[in-house]
């Protein structure tokens, strides 16, 4: 009997430390799974659009292998220019306690939203960057093709959006064969071989935009593009 219950004891203590083996490992494996801070600055992004502006700065961090937790990036909760300025400063509140946010970005559309201005000056009371699109975040990705100051305005029952949609879709099937899609996954990855030609071109166009007053189109996309491009130097 004592041999029957040495024998136990040693199977018991055999499959404890077998247990315990395995959860160490899973301990590891998720410690190695899981996003860590890295050593460069921390930045909050909210974008207008629960999916075009998001799956972009998803994949952009993705694919520059950025720490999703340095670099984090979320929907405003409303669709307008002061919710996302709102959603940004109650995130950033939120996560004040565990972790400060060097620097907090707001991607919006210009477009014909009636609350940009209460937008603008809420981000300045709240050290936000407003990083605005005229008419809409599209305009970025059709810098990747060509340079166009041409104005994108309303016809008929479009929006100025809507039409800087189909101006980009002509670029997309030339140069993918295929339509644009507002919720393709990707798109910085599919778009990267042209990032240099549309860094350029967004620049030289915000620059005369401010020369000659008119805004539409332009866009300041460039600016946090090449400063998440550039985080870790």
């Amino acid at each position: 009997m004592g041999q029957n219950l040495f024998s136990k004891t040693l199977i018991s203590h055999s499959l404890f430390g077998r247990i315990k083996a395995m959860a160490k490992r899973k301990a590891r494996d998720l410690s190695r799974k899981a996003p860590k801070r890295e050593a460069y600055k921390t930045i909050l992004i909210v974008c207008e659009g629960e999916k075009t502006e998001k799956l972009y700065f998803e994949d952009l961090i993705s694919t520059e292998n950025l720490s999703s937790v340095n670099v984090q990036v979320y929907s405003g909760r409303g669709s307008d220019p002061k919710s996302v300025v709102e959603t940004a400063i109650e995130e950033k509140d939120k996560q004040s306690q565990h972790l400060e946010f060097d620097e907090v970005y707001c991607v919006i559309d210009r477009d014909a939203h009636q609350t940009f201005d209460d937008a603008q000056k809420l981000a300045k009371e709240h050290n936000i960057n407003l990083i605005v699109s005229y008419p809409s975040f599209e305009y970025w990705y059709l810098c990747h093709f060509k340079y166009s100051r041409a104005p994108i305005v309303k016809t008929d029952d479009k929006s100025a959006g809507d039409n800087c949609v189909a101006s980009l879709n002509k670029e997309w099937k030339a140069n993918f064969s295929m339509n644009y899609n507002k919720a393709q996954q990707g798109v910085y990855r599919a778009l990267l071989p042209y990032i240099e030609t549309a860094i350029a071109n967004s620049r030289r166009a915000f620059s005369e935009a401010q020369i000659d007053g008119e805004l539409n189109p332009s866009t300041e996309v460039h600016n946090l593009v090449d400063n998440l491009r550039k985080i870790k130097q």
